[in-house]
């Protein structure tokens, strides 16, 4: 298994935030993280990363216990994608992508000709090579999101962590970037993602975490735990999960947040 989280509590200033936290993916999978506001998606992200202290548990990936670990080698194994991020410096796409090599060279060195190629080859992985001369700063949501992605792949990490991407992004964008996480995770990469939308665990997932206070309410295959009860305990409301075929004949599944007339 590539990404094992087993047990885990952890949070700031001595308090947990996550209490007793346990899932797995491996390589190729989709692991949704649902829950909201204050829940403790971030906060595991954290904790899987190496930025807070685990204080019971472990987090295995590849095998290899995170707590462990140097930053620069952990850095090879996971890669984090922000929601957002605003750049200081007008910095071209490629150049925020080459920066995804920093954990393959020194401090003192400079990117070389081999990082450049690779920062290349990521964009063209999610067909945004065209992009790779435009400033940065002057890109749309989508497109950040991409580049931010590209240089996750440039990281050449296997796991990659996903911070609520799609928070910002207009509906178009949003069904664009769960084409990306999928194109990712058939090219073997396992992805950790947290959302705020009910149907995107099972719309693009294998496996989904619902999380309520710190704690898990459910984890499992993603069409077996997205159920009106397991959202019920997650948001507090009565909601219905149905599936309904498109134009095309495909299965979707829908969830509406429902009251007593």
């Amino acid at each position: 298994m590539l990404l094992e989280i087993q047990d885990i509590y952890g949070g700031y200033g001595g308090r947990d935030v996550v209490r007793g936290v346990s899932c797995q993916a491996d390589a190729g999978d989709i692991l949704c993280l649902l829950g909201p506001n204050g829940c403790g998606k971030t906060t595991l992200f954290r904790l899987v990363l190496g930025a807070l202290p685990i204080r019971r548990g472990s987090v295995r990936i590849d095998g290899r216990e995170v707590s462990s670990l140097p930053p620069r080698a952990l850095a090879n194994l996971a890669a984090y994608i922000p929601q957002s991020h605003r750049p200081v410096f007008a910095y071209t796409v490629l150049e925020v992508v080459t920066m995804g090599r920093a954990s393959h060279f020194s401090a003192f060195e400079a990117p070389g000709t081999v990082d450049r190629d690779a920062a290349f080859a990521a964009l063209e992985k999610l067909h945004a090579a065209h992009l790779a001369n435009r400033n940065y700063a002057a890109l749309s949501g989508g497109q950040r999101q991409l580049v931010l992605i590209a240089r996750a792949i440039c990281q050449n990490a296997g796991v990659f962590l996903m911070d609520e991407p799609a928070a910002s992004l207009d509906y178009a964008n949003h069904q664009l970037l769960m084409d990306v996480v999928r194109e990712l995770a058939g090219q073997g990469y396992c992805v950790l993602l947290s959302t705020h939308g009910p149907e995107d665990p099972v719309s693009v997932a294998d496996k989904a975490l619902l999380l309520r206070e710190g704690q898990a309410v459910a984890f499992g295959k993603a069409k077996e735990v997205i159920t009106p009860q397991a959202l019920e305990a997650v948001y507090g409301m009565e909601m219905d999960v149905l599936t309904v075929h498109d134009r095309y004949g495909a299965e979707r599944t829908i969830c509406l947040p429902v009251k007593k007339p």
